[in-house]
Formats: C-alpha cells, sequence, structure tokens
C-alpha cells in the first residue's frame, strides 16, 4: 500500500468520513493544516462544541440518536480550517435534525438555540446549518426535503419546530447565552475537537452527559502522523505567485496588513515563503522600519520561526529593470511568492504577473442588506424608552433663561476637561481672560444631539468632580456679572445636572416633565394604546433619573438587530462592476475591514459566491478588521504566533489560496 493510501486511511480512522472525502482534502491540502485540523476560529469551536454538546446531553423530549456505528447519528465528519462537514447516517438523520435543531417543548428549547438550516447554495445535496448573526457554519450532507420530514416529526410529537423562522425566537437568545456560559473556551476546544475525531467513537461513545471529552479520548491512534507539516500528494504546498491588491488601486484596504498575515499563515505550515512590497512610505517598507534593510536584497522577516518553514522579504525599488525576470527566479527558490501589489501607486502593475490574485474590496452596507430592529420589550418599556429619549431632547433645547445656561456650561466644560486632559495642567484659562473666553464661546442646542460621548471615557468620575468645582469657580464672577437673576440658581445645580448629563430627568423637574408629557400622549396612545399610557405614563413622571434609566437595563437583551439581506445577483454586480484586475488569472474578492454583519451572515454570503463564480470570479472570502503591524514594533516575530482572530483570518486566506494556485489560468 503506498504512503498516501496509508494517510487516507489514517485520516478515516479519526473522522469515519467517505475515502473519497479523505482523498480529497489529502490531495487539496496535504498535511498542510494538519492531517485533521482543530478549529482556529473560537467562533466556530463555539458551534461545534454546542452541537455535539447537545447531542451528548439531550433534551428528554428530543433524544439524539444512539445508533451502534454512528456518533450520535453522524457515520463521519469532513474537518478543515474552520469548516466542517457533517455526513449523517440516512436511518438517523430525521431524529438527528430534531435533536440539534432549536425546538420549543412544554419545558424550554432544545437543541441549538438560533441554528437555522437552509438549502445550501452550491449544492443541491447538502443543508447549511449557522446561526444567523454569527459567523460560525457546518454543512450537512441531506437534502433539503429532509427538514420538511423533521419539521413534521417535531409537530408529531407536539413541539414547536423554531428552525423555520429567519430571525431568533423569544427565549432563544437566552438559552444561548446559558449554553455558552457553560462552555469555557478549553472545554469549547474539547467539545470541538471530539466532534472532527467522530470516527474516534463509532462504535462506542463516552459517556459526556457528566464531565466534558478529556484528551486521552481524542488522541487517537497516532497523534504524531496528523501534526501539521509542509508534505502531501504534491511534495508540498501549492506553487506559484499570488497577488496581493485593491480592486480599483484605491488605498486604504489594507492590502499589506493582508499580505503579511497571509504569508505569515503560509509561512507557518513549514513552506519557504518570499514576500515583496513596495519601497514606499505607506506600503511594505513603513511596516518594516528598519534603515538598514536595503531595496533589492533579500531579509529573513522570521529568524526564530519555529518548524522548517521561512519567511524572507524584499524591498522593490521602481528601478527594478526586468521584475518579471525577478518574480520568476522567487518561484523558482520559494513554495509561494506573495506580492503586496498594494495600490495603483506600489505594484499593481505587477499583478499580471502573477499565477492567481487576492483582490480586496469594500462593500456599502446597504447592498449587502437592509438592517431590521427586533424590539420584543414590553409596552410599557418601549414607551419609557422612548419617554426618556424625547425627555433629553427636548431638555437639550429648552430656551429658557436657565436651561440655555446651563447647556452652555455644558459645552464650555466639555472643552475644558479635554483640554485639561491633553496635559494635566489645571491653569487651562488664564482668570484674567474670563469676558473673552464667554464671548468667544457660543452654544448651538443641535449640537447636543451629535456627542455620543461627550466626555473622555475613561476619567475617573472623582477626578471629574474636582474639575466641575474648578470650573464653576473658573465662571462664576463673569456669569455673576452677566446673568444676575439667573446664575444663583444655575450654580448651585449645574454640577448636579453635568453629572447626570446622560440620565432622563428627574422627578423633580416638574416642568419640564410636563412638557413632555403633554407633547406625547397622542403620539405615545396612538402607537401603544390607551391603556398602557394612561397605567404606566404616571410611573414614569414619578420616578427619579436612575430609575427610569436603570429599569430599562433588564429588557435590553430583547433588543435585537438582523440582516434583511439583498438580492445576491444585485450584492454581486455590484462588487463586479468595482473590479478592474487581470480577468486571465483565478482571482478571489476579499471584503475588506469586515464587521460582524457581513461576517455572520453565512447564508447569505454563500449565496453571493455562488452567485460570482457563475461570473467567473472563483472565490469569495472575508477580512475582517486586522491590527495594524506598524504598532507591533520592529518585530515581526508576532506573526509566527498571531491572535485567534488573526490565524481565523489568515487560515481562510492562506485555503483560499493555496486553492486559486492550483487552478488552470483562464484560456
Amino acid at each position: 500500500m503506498s504512503r498516501d493510501s496509508n494517510i487516507i486511511l489514517l485520516r478515516q480512522q479519526y473522522t469515519g468520513e467517505p475515502r473519497q472525502a479523505a482523498q480529497a482534502f489529502y490531495q487539496a491540502r496535504g498535511l498542510y493544516f494538519g492531517l485533521v485540523p482543530d478549529a482556529a476560529d473560537r467562533a466556530q469551536q463555539l458551534l461545534e462544541a454546542a452541537v455535539v454538546r447537545v447531542l451528548a446531553r439531550p433534551h428528554p423530549q428530543t433524544p439524539a440518536p444512539c445508533a451502534v456505528g454512528t456518533f450520535f447519528g453522524l457515520r463521519g465528519v469532513s474537518p478543515d480550517i474552520d469548516a466542517l462537514v457533517l455526513w449523517p447516517h440516512p436511518d438517523h438523520l430525521t431524529q438527528l435534525l430534531s435533536s440539534v435543531l432549536p425546538v420549543r417543548t412544554g419545558s424550554g428549547i432544545a437543541g441549538v438555540p438560533g441554528l437555522r438550516a437552509r438549502p445550501h447554495p452550491s449544492r443541491t445535496d447538502s443543508l447549511l446549518l449557522a446561526r444567523p448573526g454569527h459567523r460560525a457554519h457546518l454543512t450537512l450532507r441531506a437534502r433539503p426535503a429532509s427538514l420538511q420530514q423533521a419539521e413534521d416529526h417535531i409537530l408529531a410529537a407536539g413541539h414547536e419546530p423554531l428552525w423555520p423562522a429567519r430571525t431568533s425566537q423569544p427565549g432563544e437568545r437566552q438559552a444561548w447565552d446559558r449554553l455558552t456560559e457553560t462552555l469555557p473556551p478549553q472545554e469549547a476546544t474539547q467539545w470541538s475537537r471530539a466532534l472532527r475525531r467522530a470516527g474516534l467513537h463509532l462504535d462506542h461513545v463516552p459517556d459526556w452527559t457528566r464531565s466534558a471529552p478529556e484528551p486521552g479520548q481524542l488522541d487517537g491512534p497516532k497523534p504524531h502522523r496528523i501534526a501539521a507539516r509542509p508534505v502531501g500528494p504534491a511534495g508540498g504546498p501549492a506553487r506559484g505567485i499570488i497577488a496581493v491588491t485593491s480592486s480599483r488601486g484605491q488605498g486604504g484596504l489594507g492590502c499589506t496588513t493582508t499580505a503579511l498575515t497571509l504569508a505569515g499563515a503560509l509561512a507557518r505550515t513549514g513552506a519557504r515563503i518570499a514576500l515583496i512590497g513596495a519601497d514606499d512610505p505607506n506600503g511594505f517598507h513603513r511596516v518594516l522600519r528598519q534603515p538598514t534593510l536595503q531595496a533589492g536584497q533579500w531579509h529573513d522577516l522570521l529568524p526564530a520561526l519555529p518548524g522548517a518553514g521561512t519567511l524572507h522579504g524584499m524591498i522593490l525599488s521602481p528601478d527594478v529593470p526586468d521584475t518579471e525576470a525577478l518574480l520568476a527566479e522567487a518561484a523558482r527558490e520559494y513554495d509561494t511568492v506573495v506580492v503586496d501589489a498594494g495600490s495603483a501607486f506600489q505594484l499593481r502593475h505587477l499583478a499580471v504577473h502573477a499565477n492567481a490574485a487576492v483582490v480586496l474590496t469594500n462593500l456599502d452596507r446597504d447592498v449587502w442588506g437592509n438592517t431590521e430592529i427586533l424590539d420584543r420589550r414590553p409596552d410599557w418599556v418601549q414607551m419609557w424608552d422612548w419617554l426618556n429619549t424625547r425627555y433629553l431632547t427636548t431638555r437639550a433645547r429648552a430656551t429658557d433663561n436657565r436651561s440655555r445656561l446651563l447647556n452652555f456650561l455644558d459645552e464650555g466644560f466639555e472643552t475644558y476637561v479635554w483640554d485639561r486632559a491633553s496635559d494635566g495642567n489645571p491653569d487651562v484659562y488664564d482668570p484674567a481672560y474670563t469676558s473673552d473666553w464667554w464671548d468667544d464661546l457660543h452654544h448651538d442646542p443641535d449640537d447636543d444631539l451629535e456627542h455620543e460621548e461627550r466626555l473622555p471615557e475613561d476619567t475617573d468620575p472623582q477626578l471629574l468632580d474636582a474639575w466641575r468645582q474648578d470650573f464653576l469657580t473658573f465662571v462664576s464672577r463673569e456669569g455673576a456679572i452677566r446673568h444676575p437673576q439667573t446664575w444663583p440658581a444655575v450654580a448651585a445645580l449645574w454640577i448636579d445636572h453635568n453629572r447626570n448629563l446622560e440620565l432622563p430627568g428627574s422627578a423633580g423637574d416638574d416642568a419640564l416633565v410636563n412638557t413632555v408629557l403633554h407633547e406625547a400622549a397622542r403620539p405615545a396612545i396612538a402607537r401603544w394604546g390607551e391603556q398602557t399610557w394612561q397605567e404606566h405614563h404616571a410611573r414614569w413622571a414619578a420616578a427619579d433619573a436612575h430609575t427610569r434609566k436603570n429599569s430599562l437595563t433588564s429588557h435590553q437583551h430583547l433588543i435585537e438587530e438582523t440582516i434583511q439581506p439583498s438580492e445576491p445577483a444585485t450584492t454581486a454586480h455590484f462588487l463586479l462592476a468595482r473590479l478592474d484586475v487581470p480577468h486571465d488569472i483565478p482571482i478571489a474578492l476579499a471584503i475588506a475591514h469586515v464587521d460582524n454583519t457581513l461576517d455572520d451572515e453565512q447564508h447569505h454570503l454563500a449565496a453571493i459566491r455562488g452567485a460570482l463564480r457563475t461570473e467567473g470570479v472563483a472565490a469569495l472570502t472575508i477580512v475582517p478588521d486586522l491590527p495594524d503591524h506598524t504598532e507591533r514594533g520592529d518585530s515581526l516575530q508576532f506573526l509566527a504566533r498571531p491572535s485567534q482572530q488573526e490565524a481565523a483570518a489568515a487560515n481562510r486566506l492562506a485555503l483560499v489560496v493555496s486553492d486559486l494556485l492550483t487552478m488552470r489560468p483562464h484560456p
């Protein structure tokens, strides 16, 4: 038996997957990331842990399959970096879905709260499982018709299936929080690994009803043989030149950061990596920041990299006569050459000499989808919150002399604090120029509505109180001269007023409260009804400021944001219209600076990926906001030990690049 066959059989021992799937993984990845890779992304680990924990400790009314020869109804799994395919046993598929997907029973929510199953956008024989609002996802080898069978099964048992709903249903968020609170990171890692090594326990699943999986139960027959190393069917990683550039030549998308992160991930696998960047103050040269590095020469960027991998870098001067020959030589000497092609002012012209390209682009949130706010708080809570906002707005816009003077002092104190905090000097203003200060400062009440954080967030409250007193002493003499009738009352209450600036009033502020209630009565009744208004507006009026604000805190979890996605073809068209790169090589579009909104919508992301593939774009991936490498100091050693976020992002990108470099250029 060949060496490759032995490796494929070993993977099957750990995973239980079909031989064809094990062979496909080995041919695509080799041992680049390990034969049975763990999930690097914490969110992916948590979802996988939740799934296997629900199976190991099922709800009494939705028991998990316990068939011999299966792992809770699974005949195997196919683990990849931050991706996992589940292979269910056909005889136990309905029971498996009924156990994993969320169900409302008479005694609470069973299954994985918030999990949703939808037809896979690019495979007719698969389902995509994900929690909207969370980036982790699973692929289940089952046809969409199986969802209807599972729904019929649950309805026949007298329970309510929650997974057909697109948005989170009442109680699901709290149930998810309770589940994850009992899964510390180290334990989640073990549960996730248990699912990824399901093949080890097909004959007998350990009793995990009271304790988490232990490392010894998951080591398998040959743990040293499944470790990551740079070998594979083709003798190593995919070879070639990969360019990292921007879609239209624009800067600011993070090409240099992405290229470095990618190069580090490739080098950590044991491969020989070359990184080429521009001699540009805003590009590669800015990251290295070492005057001794000479342009046109190779430098060892990670001399202490564990294992056999290397990462060498070169700053490329604009006067290099034959860049094509230089790239060809680098491709012969190294496994993978990463070119930080960057923007139009850097090395973007070199993208035409690459074998493939990662193209960074941005995406308008409005093109991705519309954000909807789901407010499931009781009507009276919503009304109190609404009244609080109206009170703060009315107070900020009050035109009586006292209110105008209070707001004027608030604005002046904000400037005073920022100036004083900048150098710690208490003599921010010269008392001799108090009159000029009053003349120069003009208050615009509408400005109050624009301030989300009026004062430095981390300033000690006791220190602020001392500064308030200093400020009041500074302005009092001139205030008494300019506002003799109003100043005594304003000076007496301004410190308390400013301290509670973001609080919605107090029971003693009767005039303003009455104004708010008079103006709010009609729209409040139209929105929440006469009964809610009559029962609760008087309670709001009688409460003090802290009670009004704090009473809402316990209901905050009932407010949820959801994304109603645009049509995939619309989003794909938007991305394609901004694509200006060579079309004769495989490319991967990478949406840059992704926030959780995009990163978490796996169903929508997969649909857009399919739409782009029909237009010739080989792949679509995402790149979250990563730390600026220039903030790490002169050493790049952190690339050998990245954070969880960087590791997950880098591994995803490394897999995309590996796939791109094994494709043939388009004819």
